[in-house]
């Protein structure tokens, strides 16, 4: 348990870095359009750490055997342990570090939608969705189930690469 409560650390320390980089590198307010896109990034910064969690674990002294369900395990609570860390680091950030977050994606859809809204209705309704889904709790469920999935995913997957020698 203690080596995967300091992977899930890890691991919410890297994606906490890795917002504050996209912050600082202007995805959250200039070039917003390109958020979607190092957003996926972090499905490899999670997939990297779980592999070498996994690794370390598998060669640890005191680990007498190793199969997949043991990998599978181990994957999936460094997961379980990190979704309340990633939801907090991700409460700090947009709260104190880009408060203004949200609002720069609601001016940035509103410019795509000006331009792409055939009617006006259309319009309207698009913004009403956005104003939705852009406010912090919505945006943090939307996250976490994201998060799940992928620790799910990789839980199942990485297990079959890793065989004790």
């Amino acid at each position: 348990m203690k080596t995967e409560f300091k992977y899930a650390a890890i691991l919410t320390a890297i994606l906490f870095l890795w917002l504050c980089l996209e912050f600082w590198l202007g995805f959250h307010d200039a070039m917003v359009d390109y958020l979607p896109l190092t957003s996926l990034l972090t499905v490899v910064i999670w997939g990297l750490v779980l592999n070498r969690e996994i690794k370390e674990k598998r060669t640890l002294p005191t680990t007498t055997f190793w199969n997949y369900g043991r990998g599978f395990r181990t994957a999936m609570l460094t997961t379980v342990l990190a979704l309340p860390m990633l939801v907090l680091s991700r409460w700090l950030f947009y709260d104190l570090i880009n408060p203004d977050f949200f609002n720069n994606i609601m001016i940035k859809g509103r410019e795509w939608l000006t331009v792409s809204a055939t009617t006006e209705d259309n319009f309207n309704n698009s913004i009403k969705m956005m104003e939705d889904y852009f406010q912090m709790k919505s945006y943090q469920t939307v996250v976490l189930v994201f998060n799940v999935v992928t620790g799910l995913i990789f839980s199942a997957i990485l297990p079959l690469f890793h065989k004790k020698n």
